[in-house]
């Protein structure tokens, strides 16, 4: 018999996810950090974001998810915050008015959301015509290098039901 697959990603939860997609872009922005010493300290990164989809199965046309449509929505997420000052962005603003520091660990949850939303739009839109959308990704895991040597990334757990799925949006 063939050896169980097992995951690559440590963010399926353990489930097998024998088929993976990653695709890749990157932003630069500036931002201040606070830490426990109160002294603002603004700096600028540029950040390569991978973003990886995950299923056990393929969808429709033999394909877990469409390549382009990952660059063209993963391109959408970058322009939110490529070359701005993330100091400025609503969307990093507490309810109090003070700031978070956007860290690189805030950073690729803040993509895997943005991501998350794009996908969640056009899995609706294809769903009507297919039948599956994107039913066959059932993870998606977000990695955010600051350099060649720090990085930081985000994922929720897999979800064999699938990442889009109408029980998966309503947990």
């Amino acid at each position: 018999p063939p050896p169980p697959v097992v995951s690559h990603s440590s963010g399926s939860g353990g489930v097998s996810m024998p088929f993976s997609v990653c695709v890749k872009d990157r932003m630069m922005y500036s931002h201040t950090f606070t830490f426990d010493d109160g002294v603002p300290f603004t700096t600028g990164c540029t950040a390569v974001v991978t973003a990886t989809f995950e299923g056990a199965a393929l969808g429709p046309y033999d394909i877990l998810i469409d390549i382009l449509v990952a660059q063209k929505l993963l391109r959408e997420v970058m322009e939110l915050y490529d070359h701005k000052n993330l100091d400025a962005l609503q969307e990093f603003a507490r309810p109090d008015g003070s700031r978070r520091n956007t860290t690189v660990e805030v950073m690729a949850q803040a993509v895997y959301r943005q991501l998350h939303s794009r996908l969640q739009a056009h899995h609706h839109s294809v769903l009507a015509t297919d039948g599956k959308g994107l039913g066959a990704v059932t993870a998606m895991h977000i990695k955010l290098e600051e350099s060649d040597v720090a990085l930081a990334s985000y994922w929720e757990e897999a979800r064999p039901e699938g990442l889009f799925s109408a029980r998966a949006v309503g947990s």
